[in-house]
């Protein structure tokens, strides 16, 4: 165990020093028996209303201006043993590993059904959502956080945007989307990492060069945040939020069945651990639920939607090797989207967003890099197929790798040849007496009741020295996320100037999205996280 430790921290130390910025300390969390990382931890302050969650690989950063004020740093997460630290204990130029112990469960399933009033897990879960409303405050309040969206393809982040926003919330019996305010502090793209332009793109379901594979998000105007703030399913209870939780004070329940593991503790409070799976014949859910055991406040819900395998179907999932944020483990099934939030105590104990994390497998399918342009010529009654690059071994092709159909009805090809200084093809129909004669005469004829969408063309062994394929687009997964780490809360909501109000149906990196610029480096940071994901 020692020497994993050694090992864990040799990495930690290895990646920071590549990317150390100055002003800030460094640390990661891990786990005291598995030795993993413990991605989503909180990391507070003590005494303030600031702090940090711990990124998926269980890192950290702090400003140290907090340690030189002598600040103490409280770390708690779900089903772990809270921690306090002096931060003037942390080592400044290295990674800090500081090792958190699992919290022991008070009563097992074999006692829990007998003794704790006889609750079901459904029953809690029952009671924990009818009592959202009076968990939530009913009064303004702001919170300031750190916003970041991001992909992950070959184990490596991409695309990574980040942001310090302001949430001006009415209330509880206000809706979150429509009625609460938000307000961006500070944006940047964040050019150390890789920036992919194609991946960027909106969500694309009738061109299907971008989307969430047998799913479909809705992604007004490409806004990111807003996107993640509709799949918080208990802040926006009575709405609609992502299937099977859907509107979570009348579907969820009917929804899923309830196991309730035993009790657990988050921040020296009694918490109730239930686990919940919903299935049908092509998607199968889980999840768990961790629920406060004194007032039934959710603390915490942690649902992932998997696809289930089809006759058909492979055996594996696609890319089973890539990552995602569940503590770098590899997939066991083909997981569309995840969903983490957490909810904690403030003020007069009502509950306030503590972090909310979105996750989703995104297909993309890139343009082919080896591509024609297929052309009608009248001028001879010849079909030509104009190219961006020299065909590789030209000797290979054959008539019946160009096949050419209108309305489905496949069209003989007598000949074809190259004209290299071109590089065209010039492929010849057979224009003799047949059953295609009138479809070949209706194309080669001037006519407007001919349509370009009834002519289909593809190709078969034509490739460039690369060895694309004429025409072939490039499908590739990656994964697409959206996070939000609260840092400091104003119970005391205030609205937001009308002149630096976010515009929610535009994406933040717009010109037309006004950024406040106002100071926020003193209390709020960026909690970027490393170069590359570790194993």
């Amino acid at each position: 165990m020692i020497r994993n430790y050694f090992f864990i921290l040799f990495l930690l130390v290895t990646t920071i020093g590549l990317s150390q910025e100055e002003g800030y300390i460094f640390g990661q969390l891990v786990d005291s028996t598995k030795n993993q990382p413990i991605p989503f931890a909180s990391i507070k302050l003590k005494n303030k209303a600031l702090g940090t969650i711990t990124n998926i690989d269980g890192t950290f950063k702090i400003p140290l201006q907090y340690k030189n004020l002598g600040e103490v740093i409280e770390i708690s997460s779900m089903g772990y043993n809270s921690k306090s630290l002096l931060l003037e204990t942390l080592e400044i130029e290295k990674g800090n590993i500081i090792i958190l112990e699992p919290a022991t469960f008070e009563l097992n399933e074999a006692v829990v059904s007998a003794k704790i009033k006889k609750l079901s897990g459904e029953q809690i879960v029952r009671i924990a959502v009818n009592s959202i409303a009076q968990n939530h405050p009913s009064e303004a309040f702001n919170i300031v956080g750190y916003y970041r969206d991001y992909q992950v393809k070959n184990s490596n982040y991409t695309n990574l945007n980040e942001a310090i926003i302001k949430t001006a919330d009415k209330g509880s019996t206000a809706t979150d989307i429509l009625d609460n305010q938000y307000q961006i502090y500070s944006y940047s793209q964040n050019t150390d990492f890789e920036i992919d332009a194609f991946a960027r793109q909106p969500y694309d379901y009738e061109g299907l060069n971008k989307i969430v594979p047998n799913a479909k998000l809705k992604n007004d105007g490409g806004n990111e945040f807003i996107t993640l703030r509709m799949h918080d399913a208990i802040r926006n209870y009575g709405l609609e939020s992502f299937s099977f939780v859907d509107d979570i004070s009348t579907d969820f329940i009917n929804n899923h069945k309830f196991r309730l593991k035993g009790k657990t503790n988050y921040r020296k409070e009694s918490v109730y651990e239930v686990h919940m799976s919903y299935r049908n014949e092509k998607y199968r859910a889980e999840g768990k639920i961790f629920i406060n055991a004194d007032d039934y406040a959710i603390h915490n819900l942690d649902y992932a939607v998997f696809k289930r395998k089809q006759p058909g179907d492979k055996s594996t999932a696609i890319n089973e090797k890539e990552r995602f944020s569940d503590g770098f483990k590899k997939m066991n099934g083909e997981m569309l989207y995840r969903i983490r939030i957490e909810y904690t105590g403030g003020s007069g104990k009502s509950m306030f967003l503590n972090y909310i994390s979105f996750y989703n497998k995104v297909l993309v399918q890139r343009p082919a890099e080896f591509k024609s342009k297929f052309i009608i010529n009248l001028e001879d009654n010849s079909f030509r197929i104009r190219m961006n690059k020299i065909p590789a071994q030209l000797n290979k092709v054959r008539e019946r790798d160009f096949e050419v159909s209108y309305k489905d009805q496949l069209l003989p090809i007598e000949d074809f040849y190259f004209l290299e200084d071109e590089r065209t093809y010039v492929v010849c129909p057979y224009l003799g007496k047949g059953k295609s004669k009138a479809a070949i005469d209706l194309i080669f004829t001037k006519s407007d009741s001919l349509k370009v969408s009834d002519i289909k063309y593809s190709y078969g062994n034509i490739k460039d020295s690369l060895d694309n394929t004429l025409d072939e687009k490039k499908i590739e997964y990656i994964h697409q996320y959206r996070e939000f780490f609260s840092q400091e809360i104003q119970s005391e909501g205030q609205l937001i100037d009308s002149n630096y109000l976010m515009i929610k149906t535009v994406p933040l990196d717009d010109p037309l999205q006004p950024i406040s610029g106002q100071e926020v480096k003193n209390k709020n940071w960026k909690n970027t996280p490393l170069p590359a994901l570790k194993e």
